[in-house]
């Protein structure tokens, strides 16, 4: 009795620890989330009211003169519309090309289909600026590639035309290749999730099968394809990169690149903080809209449930013939996206000057590894590569750390602290990234962080915490926490707990998200633009100075690089991680 006794002291003691410990790190993590998303919001909420000259902290007076100048201002529909045009045409013109991949990939005999998974990663992993600078090289109305060809092809003494990248239209495009890999990704997810059981009673009942996949198919994806829709729409929304490569030249103004330029100081009135961070304010009211609407789509979705407790697999549809025309689409997309644009950066770089790659131009081509001979000048590779790659790696391991210790708390202590914690760390989902990073630039505006490359990984931790906070909470659910009881009965401490039995255990989960968040923190340009000082100047910003300076061999040369790098990390990243787990 006496022994029984003391077991349930202990338990009991033990169990009351783990309370206190859950409890006391839940308020932590908290108070570290408000910190990384709504602080900044604040700020930016505050700069907004500020009159000019003055920071959100500033003692002074608070009026509405920067709304009343935003809302005022000739331009501000003109920015919505193209805004709304290019975000919701890049969705539409990109969901029928994903769509069918995404079926082709999951519901049919098409070969190679594993080998497709592997490769639309590729384009995942490209710059988005490399993509853009490609398609100036081929669609530039004057002397890109394409228009050269067509033009010599049917004798036309035009000067340029027929086709011409620096339009509305033409940074839809390119915004529409960019997205087609992410939503075939977020489709394949849709399907695979779904029970073929309705559509094989269709085909049972007479159905044919495009009249199976037009009554029964479609009907069950709709709130899912819905959902990815409005996700899409946000991420449009926040688009800066491809729109400050080509927006400016075709006279195109969307709210990125409106709050990027009116964030850049002027000689004689410097920097009014309170525009752009109204038209922060404006593209948070557009975020948080899309976001209510996605999440009332989720939650719709639930009546479409079909995927129950037994297991069950789709019916192949066998394409015969066919299979190989729905590879070959695929192929083609590939060589719209990555090789043709990688190969006319590769030519570029190995250019003194840029000229189109035709006969009437042979006597003009000027061989050169001038342009990668720079690239290991000190102030590059010593600099702002080393600057990159430290941003990349502190950014994806602290995100992945805070999302696992997150994704812990949630599951293993539910309750309404931890809810409030789910709830604000699925917050950025409903932030656009230009808006967040504008937000953090005037938080840390006039203080000893500004510009620093702690700021800066800050920064891409809040903007890749809900994806890191879903993937590891997926995982977190996989785990029996019987193992972690054990080692707490043994006399393990919640943190020695949670190092040496559950964060091991989610290691598949963490080095991939850890590689994802690292890949997508190099290749992107816009926090390093919106946030980068001269002694935290990142790869992104020297590309961008040698695109906007016409250096454009210059760029292609770093960006052929950087394209490297990305694909070689993704590679080796990828082997790394399947030869640890076969351990």
């Amino acid at each position: 009795m006496a022994v029984s006794g003391a077991i349930r002291y202990y338990t009991r003691r033990s169990a009351s620890r783990i309370r206190e410990f859950r409890t006391g790190a839940s308020w932590l993590v908290l108070l570290v989330l408000l910190g990384l998303v709504v602080v900044p919001l604040i700020y930016m909420i505050l700069a907004s009211f500020r009159p000019a000259g003055l920071l959100p902290t500033d003692a002074g007076e608070f009026n509405l003169a920067a709304y009343r100048a935003v809302f005022s201002s000739a331009d501000l529909w003109p920015v919505i519309k193209n805004t709304l045009l290019y975000a919701a045409g890049g969705v539409l013109f990109a969901l029928p090309v994903s769509f069918a991949f995404a079926f082709l990939t999951e519901r049919t005999d098409m070969p190679f289909r594993n080998h497709v998974f592997v490769v639309m990663f590729i384009p995942m992993s490209t710059p988005v600026f490399a993509t853009a600078l490609g398609w100036v090289l081929l669609l530039g109305p004057r002397a890109g590639i394409v228009n050269v060809y067509i033009r010599g092809l049917f004798g036309s003494a035009a000067a340029d035309g027929p086709f011409n990248i620096f339009t509305l239209e033409g940074m839809i495009f390119v915004h529409v290749l960019g997205t087609i890999p992410t939503m075939w990704l977020f489709l394949t997810a849709v399907l695979r999730h779904m029970d073929s059981t309705l559509e094989e009673a269709a085909a049972a009942s007479g159905a044919s099968r495009w009249e199976t996949i037009r009554a029964v198919t479609i009907p069950l994806m709709r709130p899912g394809v819905a959902a990815v829709m409005i996700y899409f729409f946000l991420s449009g929304l926040e688009s800066l990169e491809l729109t400050l490569a080509l927006g400016p030249t075709a006279g195109v103004e969307v709210l990125a690149t409106k709050i990027f330029f009116t964030l850049l100081p002027t000689a004689d009135l410097g920097v009014n903080y309170a525009i752009p961070a109204a038209f922060g304010m404006l593209g948070l009211v557009m975020g948080l809209g899309g976001i209510v609407f996605y999440l009332f789509l989720i939650r719709r979705a639930s009546h479409y449930a079909v995927v129950t407790g037994k297991g069950y697999r789709p019916k192949v549809i066998e394409l015969g013939k066919w299979k190989w025309v729905g590879l070959g689409a695929i192929g083609l997309f590939m060589f719209i996206k990555v090789i043709l644009p990688f190969a006319v950066l590769l030519y570029a770089s190995l250019l003194r000057f840029y000229v189109p790659p035709t006969f009437d131009y042979v006597q003009d081509m000027t061989w050169t590894l001038q342009h990668y001979e720079g690239l290991f000048d000190y102030r590059f590779f010593g600099k702002f590569f080393v600057n990159t790659i430290i941003v990349s790696v502190v950014a994806s391991t602290a995100t992945m750390m805070l999302v696992s210790f997150i994704a812990w708390l949630v599951v293993r202590s539910p309750g309404r602290l931890s809810g409030i914690i789910n709830v604000v760390a699925f917050m950025p989902l409903a932030i656009p990234g230009t808006i967040s990073t504008v937000a953090f630039f005037l938080m840390f505006i006039g203080t000893p962080l500004y510009g620093t490359l702690a700021v800066l990984s800050l920064a891409f931790v809040a903007r890749y915490l809900a994806f890191g906070t879903r993937l590891m909470h997926s995982s977190m659910l996989q785990i029996h926490q019987e193992l972690e009881e054990a080692s707490q009965t043994s006399g393990g401490s919640s943190v020695q707990t949670f190092v040496r039995i559950t964060l091991p255990l989610l290691t598949p989960a963490f080095l991939n998200g850890w590689l994802w968040v690292m890949v997508h923190a190099a290749k992107d340009f816009s926090v390093a633009l919106l946030l980068a000082s001269a002694g935290s100047t990142l790869v992104g910003n020297i590309i961008y100075e040698s695109f906007v300076g016409g250096r454009f061999n210059s760029a292609a040369a770093m960006l052929v690089a950087l394209i490297l790098f990305n694909m070689t990390l993704v590679v080796g990243g990828r082997r790394w991680i399947a030869k640890a787990m076969s351990h």
